[in-house]
């Protein structure tokens, strides 16, 4: 397995602000100011499949039921909490021949959704799950859990920036920046870091 373990998750905020010029009422200056956060991710969210292809439905669903017990299984085993695992899809499903009538094989698939929160584990965890059973890794999302925390922070410096670059550019065409921000409009990015899907 290639290693390809993020250290931070980065966040982004990015703050458009205009500030109305002393020199005339109708004059105004557009700025932006942008702020970025490196942050330590202390959790993985893990989307794991498991799919089973059967002659008989019932089949699918027992074999499927059983490998998605063992996924659990392992999962718990390595010390995740039962809240943190969580099936997220399920679908159930015919197969067809050429003919488009006869049936081929019936499929069953389900969806788990982990939580670790010990990053460092995260190769180990996945896989041993993978090993379990599991047949597909939709997604491994690196998070933190103060993703508003960040923001805010990020937001605030940004609006900062934004400030400090409108007084440099109206000093440096011989004016003022007089009053509030005519306006504010923000847009955060980022807070989410990818190990891989498919």
């Amino acid at each position: 397995m290639t290693t390809c373990r993020p250290s931070t998750a980065s966040l982004f905020a990015l703050i458009v602000l205009s500030a109305a010029f002393s020199a005339s009422a109708q004059e105004s200056l557009s700025v932006t100011g942008d702020a970025e956060i490196k942050v330590i991710p202390d959790q993985v969210v893990m989307s794991l499949g498991v799919e089973v292809h059967a002659k008989k439905l019932a089949e699918a669903r027992r074999e499927n039921d059983m490998r998605v017990r063992a996924v659990r299984a392992t999962a718990i085993r390595l010390g995740l909490d039962e809240k943190d695992i969580q099936t997220d899809f399920i679908q159930l499903g015919v197969a067809y021949q050429n003919d488009g009538v006869t049936a081929d094989y019936y499929y069953t698939r389900k969806s788990i959704v982990f939580v670790l929160r010990d990053v460092s584990r995260m190769e180990e965890v996945l896989a041993a799950v993978v090993d379990a059973c599991a047949t597909h890794i939709h997604g491994v999302e690196f998070e933190t859990t103060k993703l508003r925390e960040y923001r805010d922070k990020a937001r605030a410096m940004a609006v900062q920036a934004a400030h400090e670059k409108a007084r440099d550019i109206a000093a440096a065409a011989g004016m003022k920046i007089s009053g509030k921000p005519l306006g504010i409009s923000s847009a955060s990015y980022g807070g989410n870091s990818w190990y891989g899907s498919g």
